[in-house]
């Protein structure tokens, strides 16, 4: 039975911070790999600027970059908003001989209380909570109020780079580099398919 770590997001676009969120679950979780997960609609945003084509397509670009990474279109190809708990289940049915861990970042783990089913979430897959600049670590406490039982979360607390996607989006606006904070190949077919570029005036 292998050990495979979900990490879902819009990636829009995937960076540095997503990738070492990645390798830290690896590493600490003892996962075979981790699977990059975009989102076709996301539930909780108001949209995205890449299309579900261009993020699914710097996600593949970024897992092949990467020891370990891997990426599942599920979400990206389906109609409708992507809910973890519907995902969930789609990879219980698709890989039942493997043991999902559901990858989440303390800022998004400690709202877990206000997603669609989260006792549901919790008893599909294990849960491994990555360190998020800027937060605290969370106690036993923390969890706790969150709905997360202490003792059946993985914490991987290793330090991830402070970037965001909305600083990438308006570097690339203005055509600036972005190999800082994404992969080369991400930052090439950002320039490529003029992603995130301002409208030129008529």
């Amino acid at each position: 039975m292998a050990r495979i770590g979900l990490l879902g997001g819009t990636f829009d676009p995937i960076h540095f911070g997503h990738l070492k969120a990645a390798a830290a679950a690896l590493e600490c979780a003892r996962l075979d790999q981790v699977l990059l997960i975009p989102a076709g609609r996301p539930p909780h945003k108001r949209g995205t600027r890449a299309s579900a084509a261009d993020r699914l397509a710097m996600c593949r670009l970024a897992a092949a970059a990467g020891a370990g990474l891997g990426v599942w279109d599920w979400e990206a190809n389906r109609p409708g908003p992507s809910y973890t708990v519907d995902t969930l289940r789609a990879f219980g049915e698709q890989r039942p001989s493997d043991q999902p861990f559901l990858i989440l970042g303390w800022d998004a783990a400690r709202d877990l209380a206000s997603w669609r089913n989260p006792e549901q979430v919790l008893a599909l897959a294990g849960l491994v909570v990555v360190g998020r600049p800027g937060l605290d670590s969370p106690t036993p406490e923390a969890l706790l109020v969150a709905g997360i039982e202490p003792a059946g979360v993985i914490l991987c607390l290793a330090a991830t780079p402070d970037v965001a996607a909305t600083r990438v989006r308006r570097l690339a606006a203005r055509g600036a580099p972005l190999e800082a904070l994404v992969p080369v190949p991400v930052a090439t077919y950002i320039r490529d398919h003029h992603l995130y570029r301002r409208p030129q005036p008529a």
